[in-house]
């Protein structure tokens, strides 16, 4: 099957592209397939005295990891003991206009939570998730996930009902290697039996998953539902139902 740009639809263009053969599709899980628990997390803040939307949650959640990315692309220094969740949560807490104090109880809350719920804290699939996944399944592509995760990706996929959709799935914590290294990407693409020229990734950070996955010789495309990256060049899904109209 072939990739081709839309003229219009939940693709917001980057620079044109040429066609080319598409037969695996390899997929990022938190923030890609699996979104934060917002309900959740709006909550704790009302307890804490801030009013939010869930959705004010992943915008702050993303526009931190545009911020940050660099922390979930490499591996944790030797003795380094840090609890990158947890200072994830507190910047999230304080971007939603939490004080320190307030943000630092907002984080704990989240992080026990995310420990206590064995589908952690990103748990919900994001909206089209499902569909997009059959819909691909039921054309014949091959699918598969390659996540810097803790090595729960496979779990909390099929607490989420989705790991059934893809013949493999790729920890980083499992298989020593981190996006964006483009040995992880490679891995996925052996056990899938397809050269990367056949091969597209979907992720939502650019300098992982889109550098990454152009370094292992693939397609990529940046899923973007917040618009936190307008000002890139690059082709950007604003939600993952326009990647059926991709395809």
């Amino acid at each position: 099957q072939r990739l081709q740009v839309p003229a219009a639809g939940a693709l917001a263009l980057g620079p044109p592209a040429p066609t080319c053969e598409v037969r695996a599709v390899l997929f990022d899980a938190g923030n890609t397939l699996l979104d934060l628990a917002g309900g959740f997390l709006a909550d704790l803040c009302s307890k804490l005295g801030l009013a939010v939307r869930p959705a004010e949650v992943g915008a702050a959640a993303a526009g931190h990891l545009r911020r940050h990315s660099n922390l979930y692309g490499s591996p944790p220094a030797a003795g380094d003991t840090s609890d990158l969740l947890l200072g994830s949560f507190r910047a999230i807490g304080e971007a939603l206009g939490l004080g320190a104090a307030a943000a630092a109880d907002f984080a704990c809350a989240a992080r026990r939570e995310d420990m206590r719920d064995p589908r952690g804290l990103w748990r919900c699939p994001v909206p089209a998730a499902r569909a997009t996944l059959a819909a691909l399944a039921r054309r014949g592509l091959s699918l598969a996930v390659v996540s810097n995760s803790d090595g729960q990706a496979q779990r909390h996929l099929e607490l989420a009902g989705l790991r059934h959709f893809f013949a493999v799935v790729i920890d980083s914590a499992e298989v020593g290697l981190r996006k964006p290294d483009p040995g992880i990407f490679h891995l996925a693409l052996a056990a899938l039996h397809q050269p990367p020229a056949n091969a597209l990734y979907v992720g939502d950070l650019p300098d992982i998953d889109m550098a990454g996955a152009r370094s292992a010789g693939m397609r990529a495309l940046l899923y973007d539902p917040w618009d936190t990256y307008a000002d890139t060049a690059e082709a950007r899904l604003r939600s993952l139902a326009g990647l059926t109209r991709l395809i």
